[in-house]
């Protein structure tokens, strides 16, 4: 039924058996999702209990299968690059900090779950041909994520838009679809960051595109904007500001000119009242939900929560005390991915985690500057990996994110491994070229430079 993942020249066929393993894996890490150790804790006793069950075991399924699965593939051994050894150290620190401080396989897990998804990547983004496969496990989770977030609003179908004083809003989604004892649906950021992958690539291809198909993805990217914004999701409406923004600049010619008018002239008309003054307040009381300037000041209330969580942090400074140190030891969610991560292991994998947040970006600007990117298709990927890391990127200061495993690690940490991919990849070619290049420069000037 599936071809082998070989073909006769060597290089794996875009389709075969590797895809069924690939989403196999991907779906096995994605079914731990709102599931947890919980449901390991007793005998499963019925139908759900064995669902539950299996998808908590599910992010573990690539970490002890890799040794298994990468033989059976006849798989090379692929080093991890650098961005994901960043974030795998600060994974291993965190295990390291939990085994230590005593703690019980309800925190290991999260260590283990966490590192599931580095196994994944490991063996999905292969080592005959890495750059064409980790383009394909990206796009994968991008269909996967946009499933996920088109089943959670059919779910929510009949109580998704409620009357408040500011309108029609799907803000408060989390407090009126219980799905019993598979759980709650996320709260509306939450979704809002599911409805940001069509978003950002729903963009990049309507700008990007050609002929009818043009339509169809600014469609799609106009709903999912559309959903974040009534969703009320804060950090969505400005993460989305970003990324959306970083995708028209880098898109260059007259999509930036066009982008830039339009910021001036909105601004320009802003500045002049031409805005009806009702219209405009009824625009900033629903993107903040009505909120007070010292709320929103006070990231309502996540200043209080980040000064106890860093002095929670000075305690144990350099060991930190394992996943979900936030929950176990001031009773609230740190919100905020860095301090998630200095709680879990300490300032060395705060440093880790922090590193590879940057390091993503530096590989990001070198495949821009260097033009690693060498037809119009890997262009546009590139160019919906980095609105993608944007929003994430800017998430990471109101929400725990990639620091914990999440959503947000099983999008990001696919992105840091393809760009680590393309720099491996390409970069060696760029350099070869630049000092052919040099040498040709150095020839034509003479030894003394005439």
């Amino acid at each position: 039924m599936f071809r082998s993942h070989r073909s006769a020249d060597g290089v794996p066929p875009v389709f075969g058996a590797r895809w069924f393993w690939l989403l196999l894996v991907w779906l096995s890490c994605w079914a731990g999702i709102n599931g947890g150790p919980w449901h390991l804790k007793e005998a499963p006793q019925d139908f759900v209990d064995w669902v539950n069950a299996l998808r908590t075991l599910g992010p573990l399924l690539p970490l002890a299968l890799w040794p298994l699965l990468s033989p059976l593939l006849r798989q090379r051994h692929r080093v991890p690059t650098l961005a994901e050894g960043l974030w795998i150290g600060y994974a291993l620190l965190a295990l390291l900090a939990a085994l230590l401080t005593g703690t019980d396989f309800s925190v290991w897990y999260w260590a283990f779950a966490y590192l599931g998804v580095f196994a994944a990547i490991d063996w999905s983004f292969g080592s005959v041909a890495p750059l064409p496969q980790a383009m394909a496990s990206n796009r994968l989770i991008w269909l996967l994520t946009t499933l996920l977030f088109v089943g959670m609003l059919f779910i929510a179908r009949d109580v998704l838009l409620v009357k408040s004083e500011l309108g029609m809003t799907a803000h408060g989604l989390v407090h009126r679809t219980d799905l019993g004892r598979f759980g709650a649906i996320s709260r509306s950021t939450g979704m809002a960051r599911l409805a940001m992958i069509p978003a950002v690539v729903g963009l990049v291809m309507a700008l990007g595109g050609h002929g009818f198909r043009r339509l169809i993805w600014a469609a799609l990217s106009l709903a999912a904007l559309g959903a974040i914004w009534l969703f009320q999701a804060r950090q969505g409406i400005v993460g989305a500001a970003f990324a959306l923004g970083l995708v028209v600049w880098l898109f260059g010619g007259r999509t930036r000119y066009v982008g830039v008018a339009a910021m001036l002239l909105a601004g320009l008309a802003l500045l002049s009242g031409l805005f009806p003054e009702g219209w405009l307040r009824y625009l900033i009381d629903f993107a903040t939900r009505g909120d007070a300037l010292s709320k929103l000041q006070s990231m309502t209330g996540r200043d209080l929560i980040w000064r106890l969580g860093w002095r929670v942090v000075e305690a144990a400074p350099w060991l930190g005390s394992g996943p979900e140190a936030d929950s176990r030891l001031i009773g609230l969610n740190a919100q905020n991915g860095l301090l998630y991560a200095a709680l879990a292991a300490g300032y060395p994998g705060a440093a880790l985690y922090l590193g590879g947040l940057l390091w993503g970006w530096v590989l990001f600007a070198r495949a821009v500057l260097r033009g690693y990117a060498r037809d119009h298709g890997e262009w546009l990927f590139l160019l919906q990996v980095g609105g993608i890391m944007a929003y994430l990127t800017i998430r990471n200061i109101p929400e725990n994110t990639a620091a914990l495993y999440s959503v947000d690690l099983l999008l990001h940490a696919p992105l840091l491994a393809y760009l680590g991919t393309l720099e491996r990849v390409r970069g060696p070619e760029w350099r070869r070229a630049r000092l052919t290049q040099s040498i040709a420069g150095l020839g034509r000037r003479g030894p003394l430079g005439a």
